[in-house]
């Protein structure tokens, strides 16, 4: 069975810790697995309950993939 499906079964479950130790497995055997890095990192945040957080800037912030979408959170901090 492929691991990102088995992983995913435990996530539905709800099984957190068995989906960490597949993915981070994932990342020894595949270090470039962007699949497996996104999931941790989701997961890692995935019960985040932070007080006045602006959840659109906090994903933004998550799913950043250049450059300028850290420049545009930057601004946002900064408030310029």
């Amino acid at each position: 069975m492929d691991m990102h499906i088995l992983a995913s079964i435990y996530d539905i479950k709800g099984m957190k810790d068995n989906v960490v130790k597949i993915y981070r497995k994932i990342l020894v055997d595949y270090p470039n697995d962007i699949e497996a890095e996104e999931s941790l990192r989701r997961l890692a945040t995935k019960n985040l309950n932070i007080v006045g957080l602006n959840q659109y800037m906090y994903d933004c912030f998550v799913k950043a993939n250049s450059t300028d979408d850290l420049n545009n959170i930057e601004r946002w901090l900064i408030g310029d």
